[in-house]
């Protein structure tokens, strides 16, 4: 029995030893990497000698060097995170990690305003299955900020499936298409902005923008049965919205002698939405067209059923008027700018407020979002 422990004594120790000198180079390994942080901290760029990694390097450094790259990144050291980046492309043991780098690489560029590098890194990545979509994506947005507007769309083409909010997203990069296409003020120009829309809408088939833009360059053209039709749609897509359009749809109603089509069409929508722009649009109407008495009459009933401060606003002013009905044209001007300095938007997704309409919010980016607050009271409850 004793002969065989003497024989298992060396192949003890010689485990033992294996395993120390495996720990030895564990510790030899994060004592490089350690040394390696210190050096990128304390320097503004990398000297490559001095990064040449061991045989034996494996993935889980470049892990670490990687996370320590995009740390760089996130504290505003950019000149340092693409150094080290670039740096482990090289060095990257496997296609799936050069892919990783690649991706944090073009991340760096991004931060550092070096689109066209941006781009000829995120062109790495097409052929990868795992980012290649994430590299579309953000060759989209790197595209969106050039204004290359059918470059983007390419992009969102490419991949695999969208979603609804890419759909909305595209249906909108069409719109601008459209836009750049109506203002040359041509036939032709008329005739390609058809075309963007129609695309527009086959990527979202309820994309209000699309509408708008169709509506107008038929107005601009003096089609104006035809672009009250359009403006009517917008009625079944989003009657959130049914406040913008009231202005254009008076102004074509009036240029077709037909007020009193407007007045019904506007009690219609009332009724579908209780916004107290429609409400404020009936009372002018009833001021222009019947009398002072008429409109204000409308609005205090409207008021007392739906108190609204803008409402109460509004019927405040027109009753400093109210014995000076003569003044038509004051009034009308009054009540317009009166309008431009209430109308406000917000994101029903996250809250966020702006003077204009904006078809992506910029804070939470969602797109179709951004609709008329129904009182200037809510804004400021929605920030207290």
């Amino acid at each position: 029995m004793l002969e065989y422990i003497w024989l298992l004594l060396p192949l003890g120790l010689l485990i033992g030893w294996l395993a120390a000198k495996r720990d030895n180079i564990k510790k030899q390994k994060m004592l490089r990497y350690l040394n390696l942080r210190y050096f990128i901290e304390e320097s503004q760029e990398v000297d490559e000698s001095l990064l040449t990694l061991p045989p034996d390097f494996d993935a889980d450094n470049l892990r670490f060097s990687l996370m320590l790259g995009d740390l760089f990144r996130k504290r505003g050291e950019i000149d340092k995170a693409i150094n080290l980046h670039e740096y482990l492309i090289k060095e990257a043991p496997t296609k799936a990690l050069t892919e990783k780098v690649y991706l944090s690489l073009a991340e760096d560029y991004l931060a550092a305003g070096m689109l066209d590098r941006a781009e000829s890194t995120l062109r790495q990545l097409l052929e990868s299955e795992e980012y290649r979509d994430l590299a579309l994506l953000k060759l989209t947005k790197i595209y969106k900020q050039q204004r290359e507007w059918l470059q983007s769309i390419a992009m969102l083409e490419q991949m695999e499936s969208l979603t609804s909010l890419l759909r909305a997203e595209m249906a909108h990069l069409y719109c601008e298409l459209a836009e750049e296409a109506l203002a040359e003020g041509s036939s032709a120009g008329l005739e390609r902005m058809m075309l963007w829309l129609d695309k527009a809408y086959k990527a979202d088939k309820n994309c209000v923008r699309a509408t708008l833009i169709r509506a107008y360059g038929l107005y601009q053209y003096q089609q104006y049965p035809l672009a009250l039709e359009t403006l009517l749609e917008i009625e079944r897509q989003e009657i959130k919205l049914v406040p913008l359009i009231v202005p254009i749809i008076y102004e074509i109603y009036h240029l077709e002698n037909e007020d009193e089509l407007f007045l019904q069409w506007l009690e219609q929508i009332i009724s579908k939405n209780n916004h107290i722009l429609l409400k404020a649009w009936k009372t002018h109407y009833l001021i222009l067209h019947r009398s002072f008495d008429a409109g204000i009459d409308y609005l205090q009933a409207a008021l007392k059923q739906t108190p609204n401060l803008l409402g109460l606003t509004i019927l405040n002013q027109l009753q400093k008027y109210q014995n000076r009905s003569e003044e038509a044209e004051l009034i009308d001007q009054t009540f317009q700018e009166m309008l431009d300095r209430y109308a406000q938007f917000q994101c029903d997704s996250c809250g966020y407020t702006t003077k204009t309409l904006q078809w992506s919010c910029p804070s939470c980016f969602e797109w179709n979002r951004s609709m008329p607050v129904e009182d200037i009271v809510a804004l400021k409850v929605k920030h207290h």
